[in-house]
């Protein structure tokens, strides 16, 4: 026959009982699957351990000498939100007292007297759970940094950086941009780039996009051409463009990196061939 092998918990079980029956049973049992275990008698003691000790599971009665425990409830959920608290009392009908606990944030509603298959399976379930939340918790973290990281460096770029759709409506535009264009870049978002083109480069734009969305031929992408732009006063100005393309969903997207070359000695125009 085939057992499980406990799961260790890096964190403690916090139990919140003040029958010491409960208690001594539930550590034996919780602390034969390998978890460390931290024992709260009142409400109080309950919220003060969750502050200083990080449980990774609560397992909560709900009838405390000091407080209802489903006040107890309310505050856990409100400070650690996703802390997997499981409900457990002698009371058969409680949904039907205080509605559904999930809503309250309880994890999981046990009844008395104990099951320990049950304890034990929704215990595990409770640190899978939870180690899941961090983990995406700690995703979210990182993309979010990454983010900042990404913003610092694309507004700091001495070169105008345009990002595009498919399209060709602007998704972002840098402060550089915004400086070379005289747009900020709450005026251009979802703009087309057209706007920034003098007006005999448009036709070839459009035709470009609808070729490489058609048939996939690119013309400019990965290249650096020289052109010219159009700034909101109406003055053109001439600029080397270099344009690259990237997938993240079912549609391509564009980033260009724009060049003003107003300050240098004029170079020979290429036709444009938008992709």
């Amino acid at each position: 026959m085939t057992t499980t092998a406990p799961i260790p918990s890096s964190s403690p079980i916090l139990v919140v009982d003040d029958e010491q029956d409960i208690v001594l049973t539930l550590r034996d049992l919780l602390e034969a699957e390998g978890h460390q275990i931290n024992v709260a008698s009142t409400g109080v003691t309950a919220l003060e351990c969750v502050k200083h000790h990080s449980p990774s599971v609560v397992i909560l009665d709900v009838k405390l000498p000091d407080m209802d425990g489903l006040l107890v409830l309310e505050k856990l959920a409100k400070a650690v939100p996703g802390l997997p608290i499981i409900i457990l009392s002698s009371y058969t009908t409680l949904d039907d007292v205080t509605g559904p606990l999930e809503e309250q944030g309880a994890f999981a509603y046990l009844h008395k007297p104990i099951n320990r298959s049950e304890i034990r399976s929704t215990v595990r379930q409770a640190l899978k759970a939870y180690a899941l939340a961090k983990k995406m918790e700690r995703a979210r973290h990182a993309l979010y940094e990454s983010e900042i990281r990404f913003q610092a460096v694309f507004q700091a770029a001495i070169d105008a950086i345009v990002l595009a759709d498919h399209t060709g409506r602007i998704m972002s535009w840098n402060k550089a941009a915004e400086s070379m264009f005289e747009y900020t870049a709450e005026e251009m978002f979802g703009k087309p780039l057209t706007l920034i083109m003098p007006s005999r480069y448009r036709e070839a734009h459009t035709k470009g996009i609808q070729r490489l969305q058609t048939t996939g031929e690119a013309h400019v992408i990965g290249k650096t051409v020289v052109l010219h732009g159009l700034r909101k006063s109406g003055q053109e100005f001439p600029i080397e463009l270099s344009l690259n393309s990237w997938t993240t969903g079912t549609h391509p997207s564009y980033s260009g990196f724009i060049r003003d070359l107003s300050l240098r000695e004029p170079k020979n125009e290429s036709p444009l061939q938008y992709q």
